[in-house]
């Protein structure tokens, strides 16, 4: 049961996770989109240092004259020279552009505070003062969840969360092993090792109560605290990354947690204590007396007919069960083909863009694709002739006057006077006079000139973002291969469910049939007053050892009001949910979403570093990357 109910509750926070995971780009009924991602850089404890605001407007029809909201200050266009005006809290954008990219800065309470704590054989100690040490590390992350408000249940007001889904990751150096994270899932690496969990903070205490006791091991999986457990040699600064975010689709969508099955359980469990409640009546009346022989008779025969009838509504039920299980089975190739297909078509597409970058020549397979992708990551000369081209168009987008003759310069320039930066090497040679030009370019002709233009090329192309989508093809194209596992997995799954249910329905038709035998024999109760009041006192004693060893304990298990304060605590929170759509501004004509991303920075001296970095795309990008990492962690 336990365990069940732990791949019950995982599949909740699952399903609404990978919601968050989807763009809110489709054109809909909204006008146009916004995504908005909040970056929230934490010092070591899990304390606010900086936080910044990522907006992402979208416009099939282009964004001229579309009205913005936004409370965020200090605000930049990040990726055009697109304008806009602003009065208040609005901003009027004036481009034909699709798509329009801009940050800001907000002093906004976030919806989820973290705090963490680091242990050291037992001993509570500040982040800083273990580094470097060795023993046995605790790292404890507690989530506090802000978005709260209340409902009225059972004539209670009762306090209530937005619950927000929220993966949290710790992730330790090669100093760390035997790790261990309870209710988490540990990956390691050869350098690292991702202690990583999908949780629901608040929840545990909105539903506080409310659950049966039998179930109430749901509970366990719901947690506002997290714990990491290893053994460290030499400590280097852990790094934990939180990323949160809000769906109003998976709730409905994917039938997960299915209120309307709420609602059908408690109306059937007023049903079933009126039903029991009224043959207990007609028992007791039955042993009373003769008298009342006749009417009692009749009413048991209302009851076994009621019960002969559900019997056979039971048995149909599991005949169209297996009817639709016997579908499902018959598609299973159909779905391992086509996951296949899919996996197909994702590595040709890589193989197309790989191609087209000049990357490769020949296409990959499923069984080289790591290797060639790690031999392009080696910066061979095909990876840097790929490089340069785009190094030279970059340079002509920056500064058309240049030639590609003088990228090379501009090189030798970033990589001597500028500190690898190619932007600031254009612009300091845009300051120089012909003459002054003319000379550089013949010092390039010396062997060491030559030498630094060629490592500061390596140094471009190896550290750019093309670099890092290479790399991360790599993991997706495994994670595709994983996906293809995980449906054969499944169809497998849904042949054994169908072999179940078939033995199900066998086990139906032979009750079916047992509760007509009982029809018939209480039928014949009415050949006699004396048999009747002997069988109406055997009958009246049974149903009281039913009633207290079989009825009662099941609706003690699942009382009325505990299944309709769930019902509408579920409620209010699923209308929270779809609430709640933005952070610092929603146009009231767009279709919006949000989501949040935490993290501590690398290592303790590189913490003011990360604060800034946290302001660029590139940085955004490994966000994104990392939480999707965290949330198919948990794709068991």
């Amino acid at each position: 049961m336990k365990k069940s109910l732990r791949i019950a509750s995982a599949a909740l926070a699952l399903t609404l996770a990978a919601s968050c995971a989807v763009p809110a780009f489709a054109a809909g009924s909204s006008s146009f989109s916004k995504d908005e991602t909040v970056y929230a850089v934490m010092n070591g404890d899990g304390s606010l240092k900086s936080t910044t605001v990522s907006e992402h407007l979208y416009n099939a029809g282009g964004l001229s004259s579309v009205t913005d909201k936004s409370t965020l200050t200090d605000i930049q266009n990040t990726e055009s020279s697109a304008e806009f005006t602003q009065n208040g809290d609005e901003l009027v954008w004036n481009t034909d552009d699709t798509d329009v990219y801009y940050k800001g800065s907000t002093d906004k309470t976030l919806p989820m505070d973290v705090k963490v704590t680091y242990a050291l054989d037992g001993q509570e100690a500040a982040l800083e003062d273990l580094i470097g040490k060795s023993g046995h590390l605790t790292v404890t992350v507690s989530l506090k969840n802000n978005e709260t408000g209340t409902v009225e249940v059972n004539g209670q007001t009762r306090s209530i969360v937005t619950p927000l889904i929220t993966a949290v990751g710790v992730i330790l150096g090669s100093d760390a092993s035997n790790v261990t994270a309870e209710h988490g899932v540990v990956e390691s690496a050869a350098k690292s090792n991702v202690a990583a969990f999908v949780t629901l903070p608040g929840v545990k205490d909105s539903l506080s109560g409310l659950l049966p006791d039998e179930v109430n091991s749901i509970e366990d999986y719901l947690q506002d605290t997290v714990t990491v457990e290893a053994d460290v040699t030499e400590l280097t600064c852990p790094q934990i990354m939180v990323a949160c975010a809000t769906s109003t689709e998976a709730l409905g969508t994917d039938n997960v947690f299915d209120l309307s099955s709420i609602n059908e359980l408690t109306d059937g469990m007023t049903q079933l204590n009126d039903a029991m409640s009224q043959l207990m009546d007609g028992a007791s009346q039955l042993v009373d007396g003769t008298a009342q022989l006749a009417d009692g008779v009749l009413a048991l025969l209302d009851g076994a007919n009621t019960l002969n009838s559900g019997a056979a509504a039971l048995d149909n039920g599991l005949g169209q069960l297996t009817d639709g299980l016997d579908t499902l089975t018959s598609n299973n190739a159909a779905l391992n083909s086509a996951a296949q297909q899919v996996a197909d078509g994702v590595l040709a597409s890589a193989n197309k863009t790989l191609k087209e970058g000049g990357l490769i020549d020949n296409d990959m397979t499923w069984n080289d694709y790591a290797s060639v992708i790690d031999n392009i990551l080696t910066m061979n000369d095909k990876t840097l002739a790929a490089g340069r081209r785009k190094i030279v168009r970059t340079v002509w987008e920056q500064e058309p006057s240049f030639k590609d003759s003088e990228l090379d310069l501009a090189l030798y320039l970033a990589a001597t006077k500028t500190n690898h930066d190619l932007e600031a090497a254009l612009k300091r040679m845009q300051s120089y006079d012909p003459s002054m030009i003319t000379g550089l370019v013949q010092l390039l002709t010396s062997e060491d000139a030559k030498n630094t233009a060629h490592e500061e090329l390596v140094y471009q192309v190896k550290n750019s973002q093309d670099m890092a989508d290479v790399a991360a093809l790599k993991t997706s194209l495994s994670q595709i291969q994983v996906f293809v596992s995980s449906v054969n997995q499944y169809t497998a799954g849904v042949q054994s469910a169908a072999d179940g249910a078939h033995s199900a329905k066998d086990g139906s038709a032979q009750l079916a049939a047992g509760t007509q035998t009982l029809y018939d024999g209480v039928n014949t109760l009415n050949t006699g007053a004396s048999q009747l009041n002997d069988g109406a006192g055997q009958l009246n004693d049974g149903l009281n050892q039913f009633n207290e060893e079989g009825i009662s304990k099941l609706t003690g298990a699942l009382d009325q009001d505990q299944l309709h304060g769930l019902k509408t605590v579920l409620d209010e929170m699923t209308d929270r949910l779809e609430n709640y759509t933005s952070f610092a501004g929603a146009p009231d004509d767009a279709e919006n979403s949000v989501k949040f991303i935490y993290k501590t920075a690398e290592t303790v001296a590189a913490a003011d570093a990360t604060a800034a970095e946290t302001e660029t795309v590139q940085e955004g990008n490994f966000f994104t990357r990392l939480w999707q990492r965290i949330v198919n962690l948990f794709k068991f």
